[in-house]
């Protein structure tokens, strides 16, 4: 072996037959680093080198026959396991085993009888030791090392003694700390802030209490009161509540645990009472006094006050939802929120004003107007409103689905109306206070033309240098907007939509006649609506998700063209998309089970593709909070027409007739009015 593989100068112990280097020579070159457990226990078995001839070997453990194991170490003094006397015992007496060991032709290496055995450090801890050890149960023991390099072994029976003492170690300091909660116990219940007592079986208290819960309860003299006297009388509930908590005590006070687990849920953990003048707002906690034959002697009452630290979760509460919202309205720009507002508190409140005159409502008038408002407010954000919008919107659904609307629609659509028009009234109340002073918009509509920049400039100049009325009333109105902003600012939603869907944002082409370009406020807010459906459903159903794009060889991220130019009869939009395309048989036969079309029905693809355009049909898979619904395309159709435009679907160049999906487009045309 060679000099390297000792950390320590050889020196024989006085029992050689046991030991091959002193283990008190290696504890003085450890010094204190060692774990004093594992030094106790260590033997230094005499090595072998890995490359130590097999006959060699042999020898050794004929010189130490009260060995069946020594350590392998490689080169620089490092563990690779044991070879045991076992496994060269079958390899020995196997038929060839000694024949093969003679013959100086044969390779008589020692590795493959080196068998696994766990390493340790000399300063490891004692729990890692023995999980070492665990992990070879039949195991000899665990070679230790110092620094990488072998020091000694500690024996499987020696792990035995360590786990021994570990496990007294472990209850020595269980038991201190025992003592130590005890005492810790003791010196909270004799200066304690709550209200302690126990109930006897008649449900009045026992003589013993804590002093605080006379505070509590506004009562000096507790011992022997009834508890409905002292507490659940003052308490904000029924009586018919009152009596189930009297009777779940009763049911559980002198009889198995198990009563009481089965009546505990009708126990309050909180209670809102008025005592002495003041409204407080108390915790409880109910354990059950077992006796010697688990029966339930008693039950314990702890009382805390908690009135203070409810106000202050309220508070945090609030202004946890305030910074919510705040940074929802921030998000989409005042310019974008205030047209939102507007236009949600004019739609909420007219149909609240409906429901609360007894109206028949338009169901499919009001689900688009709800599903338009629900869109808007998802796109821009507004969380606090979009859910309420969509539980109205259930409502509706619900209604156009059964045979007829009854008082639970109308109730729960009330609700959900309502709803949403705190919520409206809670960022409008924010947006006062903490933001700026509310903007009001003109509710007056422009007549409808469009003039570019520059002339509008020139409108202002002739109006200063020659003062005319109508003029002056004409420029004094809100400017007609851009349609490239209105068009844009739609196009700021894209990410939050993308967001929900898992999808990248799409490449946006944006071209044609858009350089001062300006339409009519109305014509403004009509088109911000149906953008806003579009997108959504050209991101939900258009643009595949990216497995399915890199599938179809196409780029991960989608691309969305829109194309704007004028002619004599108005404004002509396109949009389109480089997605999946539409799903014509699937409009067919969703068309065929609504019965819109007879089975078999010839139709063409541009009659099957304007049946996106009906009130209800969709070819979503699923219905989402996005789309699904089928009443998009169907509110953009209704909207457009309001304002005598118009949308419809054409097909893209590459796409050829009577194929089940096509590649398609939409053209939206708006007037320009004189």
């Amino acid at each position: 072996m060679s000099a390297n593989l000792a950390l320590a100068t050889p020196v024989l112990s006085s029992d050689p037959e046991r030991r091959f280097y002193s283990p008190q020579m290696q504890r003085q070159l450890l010094g204190e680093a060692g774990n004093p457990h594992i030094l106790r226990w260590l033997e230094v078995i005499r090595p072998v080198a890995a490359d130590t001839d097999m006959l060699r070997v042999l020898d050794v453990f004929r010189e130490h026959q009260q060995e069946h194991f020594f350590p392998v170490l490689d080169d620089d003094g490092r563990p690779l396991g044991l070879v045991c006397e076992r496994s060269l015992k079958n390899y020995v007496y196997s038929r060839y085993g000694m024949a093969l060991l003679a013959n100086r032709g044969q390779p008589r290496l020692l590795g493959q009888f080196i068998s696994e055995c766990p390493v340790v450090e000399a300063d490891a801890e004692l729990q890692q030791v023995l999980q070492a050890a665990h992990c070879h149960p039949n195991g000899e023991g665990v070679l230790v090392v110092w620094q990488g390099q072998y020091l000694g072994f500690v024996r499987a029976s020696a792990l035995v003694e360590l786990a021994h003492e570990l496990q007294m170690e472990t209850a020595r300091q269980h038991n201190l700390e025992l003592d130590r909660k005890n005492r810790d116990i003791q010196a909270v219940l004799q200066n304690m802030r709550q209200g302690i007592c126990t109930l006897m079986p008649d449900l009045t208290l026992h003589s013993e209490y804590s002093v605080h819960l006379g505070e509590l309860l506004e009562c000096r003299e507790l011992a022997g009161a009834p508890l409905r006297s002292v507490l659940l009388e003052h308490c904000e509930m029924g009586n018919d509540r009152l009596q189930q908590i009297e009777t779940a005590l009763s049911a559980s006070i002198g009889q198995d645990a198990l009563m009481f687990e089965c009546n505990a849920h009708l126990l309050p953990d909180h209670l809102q009472a008025r005592l002495g003048g003041q409204s407080k707002r108390f915790e409880l906690h109910w354990r059950p006094l077992l006796d010697s034959d688990g029966q339930v002697e008693r039950m314990l009452l702890v009382l805390r006050d908690v009135t203070r630290l409810h106000q202050l979760q309220q508070q945090a509460a609030s202004q946890q939802r305030e910074l919510q919202l705040l940074g929802e309205i921030l998000g989409c720009g005042e310019p974008r929120f205030v047209g939102f507002l507007q236009q949600a508190q004019n739609g909420v409140e007219s149909l609240q004003a409906q429901l609360d005159k007894g109206e028949a409502l338009q169901i499919d008038s009001t689900y688009r107007l709800l599903h338009t408002l629900k869109g808007n407010a998802r796109t821009l954000g507004l969380l606090a409103v979009t859910d309420s919008l969509h539980e109205a919107e259930q409502c509706l659904q619900d209604a156009r689905n059964s045979t007829g609307t009854t008082l639970q629609d109308v109730v729960s659509l009330t609700d959900a109306l309502q709803q949403a028009e705190a919520a409206l009234q809670d960022y409008r109340r924010l947006f006062e206070l903490r933001l700026r002073g509310f903007v009001r918009s003109d509710s007056a509509r422009s007549e409808g033309y469009w003039l570019d920049d520059d002339l509008w400039q020139q409108l202002q100049q002739l109006a200063r240098r020659q003062p005319d009325a109508r003029l002056q009333r004409l420029l004094a109105r809100q400017p007609m907007p851009l349609l490239e902003q209105v068009l844009d600012q739609q196009l700021q939603g894209l990410p939050h939509i993308c967001d929900e869907l898992g999808k990248p944002q799409p490449q946006v082409s944006l071209s044609g006649h858009l350089q001062g370009l300006r339409i009519s406020t109305e014509c403004a807010a009509s088109l911000a609506d149906c953008m806003t459906h579009l997108l959504r459903n050209s991101m939900d159903h258009g643009i595949e998700p990216v497995a399915q794009r890199r599938a179809a060889g196409k780029p991960e991220q989608g691309r969305l063209q829109i194309h704007v130019d004028c002619d004599a009869a108005g404004i002509r939009l396109c949009l389109q998309d480089d997605g999946r395309g539409l799903a014509l048989d699937a409009l067919r036969r969703k068309a065929e089970a609504r019965g819109e079309l007879e089975p078999g029905q010839a139709c063409s693809d541009e009659q099957l593709a304007a049946l996106i355009f009906h009130s209800g049909l969709s070819t979503a898979a699923a219905l989402t909070m996005l789309s699904g619904r089928g009443v998009g395309m169907d509110a953009v159709r209704a909207s457009l027409a309001a304002l005598g435009g118009d949308i419809r679907v054409y097909w893209q160049q590459h796409t050829d007739a009577g194929q089940p999906v096509r590649a398609f487009g939409l053209e939206i045309r708006l007037p320009l009015l004189d």
